[in-house]
């Protein structure tokens, strides 16, 4: 309630600064949403592949880039908030989003989903050096 009062007024005073700043974030959120969000955009993350204690993204594009769980990713019981960055690089960056709620709510199949966040926690080399190679994929 305080905050819409706040906007109200700075609205008042300030409405086409707002006006300004508003729209282009609705743009680019619209855009970001379709280019990502949809998964129709050839940067969009289609696809997570573990392999070898190596965490692999599958793009619309088509190809495969080895990525690392940046330390901003946050992990819940039932969802993952990740920020993975290519491991050739500083600056790109893939958000993903993983939600394994309910049957009806996810977008992860819950077993992926348990051993992925597992993998996440303990590490990527836990599991590898002690059972070989191994290959875990979540779409």
């Amino acid at each position: 309630m305080a905050l819409t009062l706040f906007v109200a007024a700075v609205a008042s005073e300030f409405g086409s600064l707002i006006v300004v700043l508003v729209i282009p974030s609705l743009v680019g959120a619209v855009f970001q949403y379709r280019r990502t969000g949809l998964l129709l955009g050839p940067a969009a993350v289609t696809g997570l592949r573990v392999e070898g204690g190596q965490l692999y993204v599958g793009l619309g594009s088509g190809q495969t880039h080895v990525v690392l769980v940046e330390s901003e990713s946050r992990l819940g019981a039932h969802f993952a908030i990740l920020k993975l960055r290519h491991s050739g690089t500083t600056s790109y960056t893939y958000p993903v989003v993983l939600v394994a709620v309910t049957p009806r709510f996810r977008n992860i199949p819950s077993d992926a989903f348990r051993r992925f966040r597992v993998w996440l926690r303990l590490g990527p080399t836990s599991g590898s050096k002690a059972s070989g190679r191994q290959t875990q994929e979540i779409h």
